[in-house]
């Protein structure tokens, strides 16, 4: 109970004045409880949660510690801008890397289709950006997350080139090497994210992995379509636009698990992104190889895995948005912030 700063009486909390010499009480504010202990987290027991959770519901996530509470520094002008030029050095060098001085033309010659790729990618990306009701994440965040997915296109085609033939000894299909490359590359951006020394701060709860995991897909994928219209023709392009946009999809698991092992410990480590990238690269995996496992059957495996990929990925967009109810975002808990 608080005391009288004038006398050392006992007076009661809610009392403006003391009832024994009168001095004027200043309120006293009840100091915060002390954060709860970080929780052990295992990384096996993740991997087959991972797994089970592509069939079976994600247990509630209800042991968490201090981080999903945790709030970004209010930023700087030159703070909020970094993330965009990030971004924009990301996207532009991934088309100066890849077509040099002909990047320019090449673009504004097939300006409606480079035009039309990207906006399909931010149709899918807009509707898992408004599915988080409470902590909507700063837009500059997503735009950097997704222009990585683009730049890690340029980093996957090379390792692609010279691993696909040893995959194509193995399992007699060199694309089946995409899925240990690519997985990787895309999730390496959203690592760096959540291990940032300030900015990781933003990264505190399973939505904000599935809202930073599709963006790094959903990059990748449009910067894909577009190659694929140029080596092919527009009717691949609308194929690939309604069916491959599993790139968020896979990335997103690699987001949700590796949310959900930081706000449990409240920090992670290297390991915990092997639960969601396994998961990844067997999905990626099957999606390349059913054709070349069952022949014309196979269209019809990847038209299931598609549909599963629909009803998953809602899925986790319902059980995060369950944890953030359970942690009080939708109560005004939320760590918002205006980045």
């Amino acid at each position: 109970m608080p005391t009288c700063p004038n006398c050392g009486t006992l007076v009661d909390a809610n009392s403006r004045f003391c009832g024994d010499c009168g001095a004027r009480l200043t309120p006293q504010r009840v100091p915060p409880p002390p954060p709860p202990p970080p929780h052990k987290v295992s990384v096996m027991g993740n991997v087959l949660g991972a797994f089970a959770n592509l069939f079976t519901s994600r247990r509630r996530l209800v042991d968490v510690t201090g981080v999903a509470y945790e709030k970004l520094p209010p930023p700087k002008v030159a703070k909020s801008w970094k993330l965009i030029v990030i971004a924009v050095v990301l996207f532009a060098g991934f088309y100066l890397l890849e077509f040099g001085d002909q990047a320019y033309s090449i673009i504004d010659s097939n300006m409606l289709y480079f035009v039309s790729t990207y906006a399909v990618a931010f149709l899918f990306l807009i509707w898992v950006y408004r599915s988080d009701k409470y902590e909507r994440e700063p837009f500059g965040f997503v735009i950097a997350l997704f222009a990585w997915g683009v730049f890690s296109g340029v980093l996957a085609a090379p390792i692609n080139t010279i691993l696909g033939p040893l995959f194509g000894q193995i399992f007699a299909n060199e694309a089946l090497v995409a899925p240990f490359v690519e997985e990787p590359l895309k999730a390496l951006g959203l690592y760096w994210l959540v291990r940032h020394k300030v900015w990781g701060k933003e990264f505190n709860s399973p939505l904000d992995g599935v809202v930073y995991g599709f963006a790094a897909g959903l990059g990748f994928f449009a910067m894909e379509n577009f190659h694929y219209f140029l080596n092919f023709d527009e009717s691949v392009l609308l194929m690939r636009s309604v069916l491959c946009w599993g790139h968020g999809v896979w990335v997103v698991t690699t987001g949700l698990w590796l949310a959900v092992a930081k706000v449990r410990r409240g920090k992670v480590v290297i390991w915990d992104i092997v639960p969601g990238l396994l998961v990844a690269m067997v999905l990626h995996f099957l999606w390349n190889g059913w054709t070349g496992f069952l022949g014309e059957m196979g269209v019809i495996a990847m038209l299931a895995q598609g549909v599963h990929q629909i009803w998953y990925s809602r899925r986790m967009i319902k059980e995060a948005l369950r944890d953030d109810i359970l942690l009080g975002y939708g109560a005004g808990m939320a760590p918002v912030e205006k980045y």
